[in-house]
């Protein structure tokens, strides 16, 4: 559980909506920053709602790695395209690209990352353990949650804006390879199942 908040933070997903318009007002596009803005949001508000369904129909770990592969590749495009505009290549015909991607980032990581961690903090501890738990976790999430914007800032003020998602995608390719060694499969599954898959999986590993 540790991990998959560590992921779900060091994807870049909170921080990124936070300075969107910032991001947006620092690229050369052929629409407003405050248009671009708006449509990410939509996309992950949508996304996110249909999650639910989504879930139902596809398998948690399948997910948890699409996501993870998903939000790699998209933070890898936005990085190397951060980089090329810093550097002053011309990317001016390819201004439209930064606001697919990050699109394309919002729905890849809003099916897997930014839901599903909670719903397997509900399915891996048995009910007595929920609530410590729980709380545990919560204090974990806020303290990464605030070391993250003052991690986003200096990086950014030093070493470009590109930097900080290149980190962000080594953070999401070290979360795809956990994803597919170390995630069981739980779905349909009861607690004591889990409890002997994950013990089979430690124990063998």
């Amino acid at each position: 559980m540790f991990c998959l908040i560590m992921a779900q933070q060091f994807s870049g997903n909170f921080i990124t909506m936070q300075y969107l318009n910032v991001l947006f007002s620092k690229i050369p596009m052929g629409i407003g920053p405050n248009v671009a803005t708006m449509m990410v949001l939509a996309v992950g508000l949508i996304t996110s709602s249909l999650t639910t369904i989504i879930v139902e129909c596809l398998k948690r770990r399948k997910l948890l790695i699409l996501s993870g592969f998903g939000t790699c590749l998209t933070l890898c495009f936005l990085g190397i395209y951060l980089f090329l505009d810093e550097h002053e290549f011309d990317v001016s015909n390819a201004s439209i690209l930064p606001v697919i991607d990050l699109i394309i980032y919002q729905i890849m990581y809003q099916i897997g990352l930014g839901t599903l961690p909670n719903v397997l903090l509900c399915e891996l501890f048995p009910a007595e353990l929920k609530g410590i738990v729980g709380a545990i976790i919560v204090i974990f999430d806020g303290i990464i949650g605030f070391i993250l914007p003052k991690l986003y800032q200096d990086v950014t003020d030093t070493d470009g804006w590109f930097a900080i998602y290149i980190v962000f995608a080594a953070v999401s390719s070290s979360a795809f390879l956990m994803l597919f060694i170390l995630v069981p499969e739980t779905e349909g599954k009861t607690y004591r199942e889990i409890e002997a898959l994950l013990l089979n999986t430690y124990l063998s590993s």
